[in-house]
């Protein structure tokens, strides 16, 4: 009489090890069917296992008509939601073994890539425009001093009309402190011509 119980079970799925790749944070169901001779006094038990770990699948089993041969349905879920999820995974049915082979794919890692790319020039962009923000003037006097005057065209031909009584001190103040320390330093246009004109009166100029 032959001893079934030293049979080797047969995988009908998977027939061969598998390999495959699945992005971070995919769903799958890992399928394992298995046929081999049934006997009462055999182990007839299927385990799912990743590393040391042991799994629980969601396992059925049915015979042929004749009751001679037993084929194993087992499934087991697994969620992909970190590095550690990838791995090898084995189904197990007495000493035989089929093996699924769970790799991140090419393509989240390039994914990731893209983004930490994406984050680190947009982190560029954004340190640029503080930096211009903060030095803006620094900016506009060192193209000046290099290049001569930059001509914004913001329609206007001043920056500032400054209006200040015809007396010496006055005349001193603006054209020995003010306008030095605003147009050299800070980059300001002053329009100072016109000293005649009174604040609040009409003054074509003043809105160049």
């Amino acid at each position: 009489m032959a001893d079934f119980c030293s049979v080797p079970p047969k995988f009908l799925y998977p027939s061969t090890n598998v390999t495959s790749e699945y992005a971070l944070g995919s769903q799958l169901t890992l399928n394992c069917t298995v046929q081999l001779p049934f006997s009462q006094n055999c182990d007839l038990a299927l385990h799912w296992r990743k590393d040391d770990q042991w799994l629980a699948g969601d396992t059925t089993q049915r015979f042929n008509d004749n009751t001679t041969e037993l084929f194993i349905f087992s499934t087991l879920d697994v969620n992909l939601t970190t590095d550690e999820s990838y791995g090898v995974f084995a189904c197990l049915v007495r000493n035989s073994t089929a093996i699924f082979t769970l790799q991140k794919s090419a393509e989240a890692a390039g994914h990731l890539g893209a983004v930490l790319a994406a984050f680190i020039i947009l982190a560029l962009l954004l340190l640029m425009v503080v930096t211009y923000l903060k030095c803006r003037l620094n900016v506009l006097l060192w193209y000046r001093n290099r290049y001569g005057d930059l001509e914004i065209n913001d329609g206007k031909l001043y920056d500032a009309y400054v209006s200040y009584a015809n007396s010496t001190d006055d005349r001193k103040f603006v054209n020995f402190i003010m306008k030095p320390q605003l147009e050299n330093h800070h980059g300001y246009k002053l329009f100072l011509d016109d000293k005649d004109v009174l604040p609040n009166s009409d003054c074509n100029v003043c809105n160049q």
